[in-house]
């Protein structure tokens, strides 16, 4: 008993985690706006920052896989909050483009130290059984921080102004992300055993490992190819704001889009563990990805009804499931555990590098053509190649 409580007492403290690291991160769309305004620049000026911070979180994390076999686990989670502490401050307060661009490193790196790597890793090294339902609970925390915290921004924004915001944005994300610095990385540091160890484990899928991991072999180019397109979707979210405000409605149905998008996270999120766990991860990949292929379509030919909008939002959101879930469990079965923080810090790279680049290059388009209807465009192929491709990975493993 005493065991299963602190089984349930880790993945509480991976769901703050994710509420902090994750979630609030996924609310950041609401800042563009107010910034590009403070700073007297365009959205793609504004938004740099937030490129560079994807960046170094791209290029670091595959240091800290390394580095966690050095250093201890707490030392790298404490660095990480403070330097996501003084970057979010500097940030906030600053009035200098360069500045800001300078803390979006640190930024980055303090990212690198306590998201998406470290949550799947701990995630991993605790659970062998359920891995799906656990690993989708942990990450629909993250969606439920968005969708929560998405109207609180607004609000925030709107009562205090762009600095007061973004600094109560940054208190609530250390405040959240402490409770991990206090448990161990490993069950084996307590002499306790991963929950499912020894006993009959259900899955579809087997995390033992189809490939030797070879960052040049076909499997992980391929696997990064998919990951990007996915990326190329769920890198709308930040701009749904913006996207609903330049066909000249409401900051407040912006937010609200944002929210439903937020919703769909969590709900998704959730499904997609219980559906791997039962299905596997190749059906519920292309599942989970046609459903926001769905809702993207409806955002873009039903934009101005408010009630189908939510709707749309709402299904748009399983794009993160995909993201969050699937490629991450997609790494454990083509390369193993023991394989899966070098193989997943790689992938992470490649995907920020791609989510720097598209998150910029949204910014470019909309400045130049003062239209989001391209990106959206985009966006709709890529959840369809990306769901092609995962069908092609799953015949070719079915074959070997």
């Amino acid at each position: 008993m005493r065991k299963n409580f602190f089984y349930g007492f880790i993945v509480f403290v991976l769901c703050l985690l994710a509420c902090s690291t994750i979630g609030i991160p996924n609310t950041y769309g609401l800042f563009y706006q107010p910034l590009s305004t403070i700073l007297n620049t365009g959205k793609a000026n504004a938004t740099l920052h937030v490129s560079i911070a994807g960046l170094a979180t791209g290029f670091s994390s595959p240091l800290i896989v390394k580095i966690l076999k050095k250093v201890s686990y707490r030392t790298v989670m404490i660095a990480g909050i403070i330097l996501l502490a003084v970057s979010g401050y500097a940030i906030g307060t600053s009035r200098s483009l360069l500045m800001i661009n300078i803390m979006g490193i640190f930024r980055g790196i303090g990212l690198a130290c306590t998201s998406n790597v470290i949550i799947t890793m701990l995630t991993g090294n605790w659970f062998l059984a359920r891995r799906g339902t656990i690993s989708g609970i942990i990450m629909s925390f993250s969606g439920i921080m968005g969708s929560l915290f998405s109207p609180v921004v607004s609000m925030f924004l709107e009562r205090y102004g762009f600095t007061n915001a973004y600094l109560i944005c940054i208190a609530i994300m250390v405040l959240l992300a402490l409770p991990a610095v206090f448990i161990p990385f490993r069950p084996e540091d307590l002499e306790m055993k991963a929950y499912g160890y020894g006993g009959n484990i259900e899955t579809k899928d087997s995390y033992e490992g189809r490939y030797e991991l070879s960052f040049k072999g076909e499997t992980f180019i391929l696997l990064v190819a998919t990951a990007f397109l996915v990326i190329c979707v769920t890198t709308l979210t930040s701009y749904l704001p913006s996207y609903v405000e330049s066909l000249k409605q409401s900051a407040g149905n912006g937010a609200a889009l944002l929210s439903a998008s937020m919703v769909g996270n969590v709900l998704f999120k959730f499904l997609i563990g219980l559906c791997i766990d039962r299905k596997g991860v190749f059906f519920s990949f292309v599942t989970f990805m046609m459903i926001s292929f769905a809702g993207l379509l409806m955002i873009v030919l039903i934009p101005q009804n408010a009630t189908l909008l939510f709707i749309a939002g709402i299904l748009y959101g399983a794009c993160y499931a995909v993201n969050k879930v699937a490629i991450p469990l997609t790494i454990r079965i083509f390369f193993g555990d023991e394989k899966y923080g070098e193989a997943y810090s790689v992938l992470s790279l490649c995907e920020n590098i791609a989510r720097s680049a598209i998150i910029t290059s949204i910014g470019f388009i909309f400045d130049t053509s003062g239209s989001y209807l391209i990106c959206f465009i985009i966006a709709l192929f890529a959840s369809l190649a990306s769901s092609a491709m995962m069908i092609y990975q799953n015949r070719k493993l079915a074959q070997e």
